[in-house]
């Protein structure tokens, strides 16, 4: 779940893709927000707007589909950064909020998230292989540090 860590974007997914991972660019237009797809003829054939798009190369960085421009362009909510060769991956958008299994754990590991109630917290003195007892619908990637393989459960 690392790279779907957003400080702008509600969504714990469990990774359910509506897009293998594809080469594109983005840049076009609109200050960034434009992706437009140069390998595939029809790549953008089976996504929907609210679908998550994740630059996989400079992760996280991630961004809801906005508006289905054509068959090999879209617009998102935000800019991904992403250029001409990099990795971008489309999952189905979670609606739901989910309890966080906690795998790997460092030195000062802190993790930000938002409840489901809409508070904000940060949580220290992590213990690594625990569930976290909270209804959670987004892991901040700011504010999150020294942990990882998280894994939401619906």
């Amino acid at each position: 779940m690392e790279t779907l860590l957003s400080d702008t974007i509600d969504s714990v997914n469990l990774y359910d893709f509506a897009l293998p991972n594809k080469f594109g660019t983005a840049g076009f237009g609109s200050g960034g927000t434009q992706l437009v797809d140069q390998i595939s003829v029809l790549p953008f054939d089976n996504v929907a707007v609210g679908d998550l798009v994740v630059n996989v190369t400079t992760t996280p960085n991630v961004a809801t589909i906005t508006e289905i421009v054509s068959a090999n362009t879209i617009r998102l909510s935000n800019d991904i950064s992403a250029v001409a060769g990099q990795t971008y991956a489309v999952y189905r958008r979670s609606t739901g909020p989910a309890t966080l299994y906690v795998g790997t754990v460092g030195a000062a590991a802190t993790l930000k998230v938002r409840t489901a109630g809409g508070d904000d917290i940060v949580l220290d003195n992590l213990v690594q292989g625990t569930t976290i007892p909270l209804q959670v619908v987004r892991v901040y990637n700011t504010g999150t540090a020294n942990v990882s393989n998280i894994v939401a459960l619906f």
